[in-house]
């Protein structure tokens, strides 16, 4: 029969499913990138409707007779007769049943409408939904995310979700940082929704061109940050040199400054694009700041503007050697920001928070655990936060600090880490990861170079701080969105949204972007490839040390 599912015999189970309109080959993937290794290797083996005992065919036949819902299929253990019921999201880049729409200038258009905060002090219209990214997204057997692990080890709830993204063998994950278990869960989920606009683009790239055949629609490459020419003649050096013929992919965007739609270096969006899918070498390291996933267009917009605020006000910070204001948390009104200071402190560290809120005005700050038991053990640990709401931003980022804190402890069992981190403070070239960056930033016998931080703080109070962090209260989203546009523009910065969004981010509700501000300082990982060229608010670097960012 036409309609009749597909049966799979594998080593142990029996697979039905899907019903059609569901594609098996979409199946195929996702379980495949679901699954570990060995059983990879049972579904390779499997065979269509073998012969089967009885029993066991008596199961399958009244399964595959049932019906099924669309994206669903079922498992029969051939040892118990367990039946489970499982369910999978179509693959966007299946060849066999979708079709990547192309990316034009039109549709780089924002969806722009009348979107209503959760409340004033909110910086979002919805809340996350646990149970329904559970249904939709969780299954160990070939959901998106197959693997949620909480832990309780740490200080605070910590949870870490897995991303599986057919056809990619380097795992990825999201990560929950909050108060509670519960929360920590769907903030991972969401996280790693977000990674995973990293991998492809959700349409299909219509511009190849050389700059100079497009600067009159594009973003101009030298104005996000590049490398001297010096550089590519280090032996291998992973990027290309820029010049105005080179020929890339270009995708749409949308520039809030110009208000029209403009054309960005492809590898400049999606980070981790294949060599082979048209990623080549691009002209630059490119990371996840700036990715932000939210409930609506605007949501995700105004969450990529805050990261790459958060980013760039960090390293201006470092680059520049700038002193920065101490907070005096003392006198902070919400006490939970002593209380996790404290909780951390009780490890043996001073903690710190320091205002690094730029001329563009988005409240951010570097917050920095110093060791004080002098037993030799990493000296220093520093984390970063923004956000509309200062106090939230804070314990975000001491949240953060915590858990990093626990985990540079843990690098630090190695007998040789003292070995290792002082070689990276000798050698900076050979900091390449971001475990790189925190042993390198950790290491006790380098810790003078935070005293421009350490040996004059001039330390502020909570009410004082207050007005340099105001911010409008708005009960619309897009409000929020259009003053932080205004003052990036104030500070001679455009900012620049391109939207990523995935068949399998819409099916939640959600909505992914990719946010870049040509003039920002970009978060990069690896000394050699920081991006510090051609960057008018930073003219000069005087702090020639690998950043300290984790």
């Amino acid at each position: 029969m036409a309609d009749r599912p597909q049966v799979l015999v594998e080593p142990h189970q029996v697979v039905v499913g899907p019903w059609a309109p569901g594609c098996p080959e979409c199946l195929r993937t996702r379980r495949a990138a679901a699954a570990s290794a060995e059983r990879a290797a049972e579904m390779a083996a499997a065979v269509p409707d073998r012969e089967l005992p009885t029993f066991i065919a008596d199961a399958v036949a009244g399964l595959a007779s049932a019906g099924s819902e669309e994206r669903r299929y079922w498992i029969v253990d051939m040892a118990t007769l367990t039946v489970t019921r499982h369910a999978f999201l179509n693959d966007p880049h299946c060849p066999r049943c979708s079709a990547l729409p192309v990316d034009t200038e039109q549709g780089a258009k924002p969806p722009r409408r009348a979107r209503p905060k959760l409340s004033p002090e909110s910086s979002r219209v919805r809340a996350l939904d646990r149970d329904a990214l559970a249904a939709l997204y969780f299954d160990a057997q070939s959901g998106l995310i197959p693997s949620v692990t909480s832990y309780t080890q740490h200080s605070f709830p910590f949870t870490e979700a897995v991303l599986a993204v057919p056809g990619v063998s380097r795992e990825a994950a999201g990560y929950g940082r909050t108060r509670d278990f519960d929360s920590a869960w769907s903030v991972a989920v969401a996280e790693s929704l977000e990674r995973l606009a990293a991998y492809a683009p959700g349409k299909r790239t219509a511009v190849t061109a050389g700059y100079a055949d497009v600067a009159d629609a594009a973003v101009d490459p030298r104005s996000l940050g590049l490398y001297p020419a010096d550089r590519f003649s280090t032996e291998g050096f992973p990027y290309r040199e820029f010049t105005e013929d080179a020929v890339t992919n270009w995708v749409w965007g949308h520039s809030f400054g110009r208000d029209r739609p403009v054309l960005v270096p492809e590898t400049f969006v999606y980070y981790r694009l294949p060599k082979s899918s048209g990623g080549g070498h691009g002209f630059a390291c490119e990371i996840s700041s700036g990715c932000a996933l939210g409930g609506c267009y605007e949501e995700a917009v105004l969450h990529g503007v805050l990261e790459v605020a958060e980013r760039d006000a960090f390293l201006m910070a470092w680059y520049g050697r700038t002193p920065l204001p101490e907070i005096d948390l003392a006198t902070v009104p919400d006490r939970r920001i002593p209380l996790v200071a404290e909780r951390i402190e009780r490890q043996g560290y001073r903690v710190h928070v320091f205002d690094t809120t730029r001329e563009h005005g988005i409240p951010s700050f570097w917050t920095f655990a110093e060791d004080i038991t002098g037993t030799g053990r990493p000296r220093a640990v520093s984390t970063g936060g923004s956000g509309l709401r200062p106090a939230e931003a804070i314990l975000a980022a001491l949240h953060e600090l915590s858990q990093t804190v626990e985990y540079v402890t843990v690098l630090a069992l190695d007998p040789g880490w003292r070995d290792r981190a002082q070689h990276l403070a000798d050698h900076p070239d050979d900091v390449v990861s971001m475990a790189d960056h925190l042993l390198c930033a950790a290491n006790p016998a380098t810790f003078d170079r935070y005293s421009f931080l350490l040996d004059a703080p001039r330390t502020v109070g909570w009410r004082q701080a207050l007005e340099r962090w105001r911010w409008p209260r708005h009960t619309d989203i897009g409000a929020d969105l259009d003053e932080a546009v205004r003052r990036f523009a104030a500070a001679g910065m455009d900012v620049v949204a391109v939207d990523t969004t995935s068949t399998e981010q819409t099916a939640g509700g959600f909505r992914c972007v990719k946010v870049i501000a040509p003039g920002s300082v970009p978060m990069t990982f690896g000394h050699a490839a920081r991006r510090v060229t051609g960057l008018p608010r930073l003219p000069e670097v005087r702090n020639p040390h690998p950043h300290p960012f984790p």
